[in-house]
């Protein structure tokens, strides 16, 4: 005759076990998971190259132009696709680099998102005293001080002449 082992359970050692087969699976998942992505989707991650973000503080837009840490400054509004576009830019960057005691030239891109309102082909308002008044042609020069435009010019010669691009460093 066979001796048979009774094994008598209780329902709390069920549940114990049932919790205990949950948490093993449930971890399992875990690092499976881990795994899968430490081999697969890191060479995916290599591909991407990350780059810091920068604050550029030569450029502006039309909402911040008369609030500038300079009491007195230029702003140059130019559009980046016009036929100019680089004489404008190139002059900016000689007035900033031959003149003593340069002022401070703001770049304002017309053609942002956030400036094309006030680009106008035709029709600028160069008695502008505030920003909802202020339309500006391709090439407009401001010069700002205290908050206030004291100088309003437009065009490719009127621009060069302002930042004294013909002038020597002295």
């Amino acid at each position: 005759m066979k001796k048979e082992k009774l094994v008598y359970k209780t329902e709390e050692q069920t549940e114990i076990f049932k919790f205990f087969m949950i948490l093993f699976v449930v971890v399992g998942l875990i690092v499976a998971v881990f795994f899968f992505s430490k081999f697969f989707i890191k060479e995916e991650v290599k591909d991407y190259q990350y780059t810091a973000g920068s604050i550029s503080t030569d450029k502006a837009i039309v909402g911040t132009i008369f609030n500038q840490p300079e009491k007195t400054y230029y702003v140059l509004a130019y559009d980046s696709t016009g036929v100019h576009s680089k004489s404008y830019l190139t002059y900016s960057g000689y007035y900033k680099n031959s003149q003593e005691n340069a002022l401070m030239v703001y770049t304002l891109d017309l053609n942002n998102g956030m400036n094309k309102e006030y680009y106008v082909k035709e029709n600028s308002n160069p008695k502008a005293t505030s920003i909802k008044d202020l339309k500006m042609l391709d090439g407009t020069l401001l010069k700002i001080q205290n908050g206030k435009i004291v100088k309003y010019l437009e065009g490719l010669d009127a621009v060069k002449n302002e930042l004294k691009v013909t002038k020597e460093k002295k």
